[in-house]
């Protein structure tokens, strides 16, 4: 017995939907994944991505303290790094601090000069300037 076209069109279209889901599943995974080269920290549970976030930040730091001393500009730009990132808050984020003070440290400041930035950068409250000696110590061997 041959079945009708109409069953055959239905059993056809119910093996195909399902790998169909899967592929369209698949290619926006791609393209998420292309969209942003950095890891977001929003939306993901996992010290990597605070990790990434703080090694940006110190990578961000150590360029730009390479060659200008602007901390309003400074700042500015650290905002941008934190969108990237997912991070809404970095002024608030210890990993922002523990990221710029290691960040100081790799473009060599000098001790004086890492001082002078620690509080024009911890604007006076004391667990960012933790946050920014204890990122300097880690990476000052």
């Amino acid at each position: 017995m041959i079945a009708s076209p109409r069953i055959q069109l239905l059993v056809a279209l119910l093996a195909i939907v399902p790998l169909g889901c899967s592929f369209s599943y698949s290619l926006e995974s791609s393209a998420k994944a292309l969209a942003s080269p950095f890891t977001s920290s929003s939306g993901s549970s996992g010290g990597a991505s605070k990790q990434s976030y703080r090694d940006d930040v110190r990578d961000y730091t150590t360029t730009y303290f390479s060659s200008s001393s602007d901390v309003d500009a400074f700042e500015r730009g650290l905002g941008d790094v934190a969108r990237r990132h997912g991070v809404t808050n970095w002024e608030e984020d210890d990993a922002t601090y523990v990221g710029i003070g290691a960040g100081l440290a790799k473009a060599r400041v000098t001790a004086g000069s890492f001082e002078a930035l620690k509080r024009d950068l911890a604007h006076g409250d004391p667990a960012k300037a933790n946050g920014l000696q204890k990122g300097y110590d880690s990476y000052a061997h």
